[in-house]
Parts: structure tokens; C-alpha cells; sequence
């Protein structure tokens, strides 16, 4: 069965976007590529590999179910759980050599009870500085039950909720919250390990951040959002292609696709994509975006459907049926980042709906 789009991921602009970011925080500062949501589109056992073998000290998963995959590939490297593991998983954690991060004293002591006698699953506290989602409100007293059950704490952390908004005043609060739970649980007698605050858009925003560790995601895959365009040298890593379906010429005033939403101003040739909302291009693109084929440019015209999207290519001389189209990504297609903005959203939406399913095809010495 012939695919409606095809994923083609460049692992060297991957690893090339990996130095720019330690390049950016400096050799001391150690990196924790963050691959979950199936390394944000791009396959996270090729991407997980690529990133450890470039330098990466860690690996950041949403939940026990992506860290299996990637240990089941043979991957070795720290994978820390960022949604927490369950107490019923704290053995399976042990063996996966996983770990978790905890927000929480009762689900602490859950972990702790539930670990077999002479093991040991070291975890990361997390603290609320003002996401107002996850982490703790009492930082002293996570650590100090921590320090009570003699539960290994390799590392404190927090999450900034403005930093992709230049100069906001909340990374400096943020940051300040940070430093006074660390102060506190300090007080305890714990000894608070790797500290780290800084997703991609803190890494960007304030190098006060940066801390002990840094945890990119987004600047790994090479998407740079508008306000540090030429900050780093950032490749895109990602390349989504389809393949011209269906190609028909209309006369001057034709009325395209679902609610008649586009009318044509002239004799036009249309070509029909076999890709839609069903496969991750997003309706709200209907009549926002354009794709890139013949070294040219074609606007997606009419309504996005479900399996199918059209372009007008009467500019694009010779289009013909079977031709490749790039939806975004590579050297000349359109940016996602770009595509984001017009559709209404973020460029992680964008990459995170492409399916599990999507055929995806690694190229670069690191595949």
C-alpha cells in the first residue's frame, strides 16, 4: 500500500542541532534530550540513539510505557520519567534502571514501599515555582521524606511557564522561587544533586537558567521560535512528503472543496494531495499555507479534508501526477514553526500529530 506521506529525518541535523545547544550553554552545563511523544514526531529509539552518541547525559520520557521502548532497544543512558512512575512499576523501574520524578510525599513513600529490599531507584523532586501543574508546593518536606526514607535524590528541578515570551518578568520569579526551594530543602540536610530549570525556550530566554542541566526539545528538532531566529544554527530535522494524487484544470470561478471556502479567478490546474487532517496536516492550513514541489510554491486552496488536501499549481510549470511535495521541513520547504503560526498553534502540535504509523526514513552517518 503506497503511503499518503512520508517522514524523512536527517539524524546529522539532529546531532548538528544537539552541538548548537551545548555549544549555546557551554561544555559544563549537561544536556537532557528530551525524546518523548515519540521524540516529538521523529521516532524516539533513532532519535534517542543519535542524541546519546552526540553527548547527551540523560533522556526525558513522558511515562514508564516510552521508557520501555527505548530500553527495549538496547539503549542504555539515564531516562528520566517525567510524569512519575506508579508505585505497582517501582520494581520495573528498578530493573529499567529509570528515573523517576516525584512531586509528591505519598506517592514517595508508595515508591519506597513498593521497592524490592536491597534495591535502590534514585528519583528527581520536582517543585512548583509557579506552573501551577505539577510539583511540589512543600519542597522542604518532599525532602525531607525523602531524607526519611533514605530514597536516593539525584536531582531538583522546575518548569518555566513564560520563557517563550521574551523579557517576561515570570522567569525571574520563576527563578527565584526555584533558588529559595533549593535553599530549603538544603536546610533539611539533603543535598540536592543536579538542579535544572530550563526547557528549550528557558535556554533561549535567560542563561541564568541554565544551571546544572538543560533540557531541549524542541531546538534539537531544529524548530526555533520567532523571536531568536538567529540565535543558533539550527537545521530542520524533519521532512514531511506526500505525492501528487490527482491533477484536473477548472474554469474561472470554480468553487473548491468542503463549504465552497475558495473560488478560483482564472482557468486554474488543481492538484489533490492524499493527505489531510487524518494524517496530521491540519485543517486550520485551509487556505493559509503553501507546499513546496518543482522548486516552487503552491497554496493549499479550499478546505483541508479528512485524507485529502488541494493545490493550485498553475504556477508550477509541468506539474503532473506521481510529483513529490514537501508539506514542511528539508532545504526548501516550507517551516513548521511558520506553518504553526498560520494554522493558529505551536510547531510541537504540528510535529507531535504526525501518526505512530507514518512511514519514517533516517539518512545522515548516524542512522
Amino acid at each position: 500500500m503506497t503511503p499518503r506521506a512520508v517522514c524523512t529525518i536527517d539524524l546529522d541535523a539532529l546531532t548538528h542541532n544537539f552541538g548548537e545547544v551545548q555549544r549555546l550553554v557551554g561544555p559544563d552545563v549537561r544536556v537532557c534530550a528530551v525524546v518523548k511523544a515519540n521524540a516529538y514526531g521523529h521516532g524516539a529509539v533513532p532519535a534517542a540513539r543519535a542524541l546519546l552518541r552526540a553527548g547527551a547525559h540523560a533522556l526525558a520520557v513522558t511515562n514508564i510505557d516510552e521508557a520501555r521502548e527505548v530500553r527495549g532497544a538496547g539503549i542504555g543512558g539515564p531516562i528520566l520519567v517525567l510524569s512519575g512512575v506508579e508505585p505497582a512499576h517501582a520494581n520495573e523501574a528498578v530493573r529499567l534502571g529509570l528515573v523517576p520524578v516525584v512531586w509528591d510525599a505519598a506517592h514517595l513513600r508508595g515508591l519506597a514501599g513498593e521497592i524490592a529490599a536491597g534495591s535502590r531507584l534514585p528519583v528527581h523532586l520536582k517543585f512548583d515555582t509557579g506552573m501551577r501543574r505539577l510539583g511540589a508546593d512543600d519542597a522542604p518536606g518532599l525532602a525531607a521524606v525523602a531524607r526519611e526514607l533514605q530514597v536516593p535524590v539525584e536531582g531538583v528541578f522546575s518548569h518555566l511557564a513564560c520563557a517563550d515570551e521574551p523579557g517576561h518578568t515570570s522567569v525571574t520569579q520563576q527563578l527565584r522561587a526555584f533558588e529559595d526551594a533549593v535553599e530549603a530543602v538544603e536546610a533539611t540536610g539533603l543535598r540536592p544533586g543536579i538542579q535544572h530549570l530550563a526547557n528549550s525556550a528557558g535556554i533561549l530566554a535567560d542563561p541564568r537558567t541554565h544551571l546544572d542541566m538543560v533540557r531541549p526539545g524542541l531546538l534539537l528538532y531544529g524548530c526555533l521560535p520567532p523571536p531568536w531566529v538567529g540565535e543558533l544554527d539550527l537545521k530542520p530535522v524533519m521532512e514531511l512528503k506526500t505525492r501528487i494524487l490527482h491533477v484536473k484544470t477548472v474554469p474561472a470561478g470554480s468553487k473548491v472543496g468542503y463549504g465552497w471556502t475558495y473560488e478560483t479567478t482564472r482557468e486554474s490546474r488543481l492538484a489533490v494531495l492524499p493527505v489531510g487532517y487524518g494524517q496530521g496536516y491540519p485543517r486550520a492550513l485551509s487556505n493559509r499555507a503553501e507546499v513546496s514541489l518543482r522548486g516552487g510554491r503552491a497554496p493549499v486552496v479550499g478546505t483541508i479534508s479528512m485524507d485529502h488536501t488541494t493545490i493550485d499549481v498553475t504556477e508550477i510549470e509541468g506539474a503532473r501526477l506521481g510529483d513529490e511535495v514537501t508539506l514542511w521541513g528539508g532545504t526548501h520547504g516550507p517551516d513548521v514553526m511558520d506553518l504553526a503560526t498560520r494554522a493558529g498553534t505551536i510547531g510541537y502540535e504540528l510535529l507531535t500529530r504526525i501518526p505512530r504509523d507514518a512511514p519514517r526514513i533516517y539518512k545522515g552517518k548516524n542512522e
